[in-house]
């Protein structure tokens, strides 16, 4: 008995942590001044649409989204932040594919020592559209 009684305990405390980790996604999106920019996709992920925006707009989105923060958890793997820049914005223009090869750059210079890792993220963080990519 005692045991069905631990597992219910189990069930209800994960219940509550997914429930609030829903709860914290939804405030993210709403919080923001940019909140019109987000949805969520098919599986409950946060995602940015960038449609009929100036690269300027696009580029200051980016750089108050929580994607961005969500995204730099896997740095500095390029691969794995370039597919979730593909999953993650809806682009009607080409952004997706500038911001791309912009990350690809900024790790050529930070492979070559032109960069430091630092410097590496902070650009991934905010990027320059004044750079060869863009």
């Amino acid at each position: 008995m005692q045991i069905i009684i631990f597992l219910i305990e189990v069930s209800l405390v994960f219940l509550l942590v997914e429930m609030d980790d829903l709860s914290s996604k939804s405030a993210k999106i709403e919080s923001t001044q940019y909140s019109s920019y987000y949805s969520l996709n098919e599986i409950g992920d946060s995602v940015l649409t960038l449609k009929g925006l100036s690269l300027e707009k696009k580029i200051d989105i980016w750089k108050n989204s929580s994607l961005k923060d969500e995204m730099i958890l896997d740095f500095p793997d390029i691969d794995i932040m370039s597919e979730f820049i593909r999953d993650r914005v809806i682009d009607d223009e080409k952004f997706k594919q500038d911001f791309i090869d912009y990350m690809e750059y900024i790790q050529g210079r930070y492979l070559s020592g032109e960069i430091t890792q630092d410097e590496f993220r902070e650009a991934l963080l905010n990027p320059n559209p004044k750079l060869p990519t863009f």
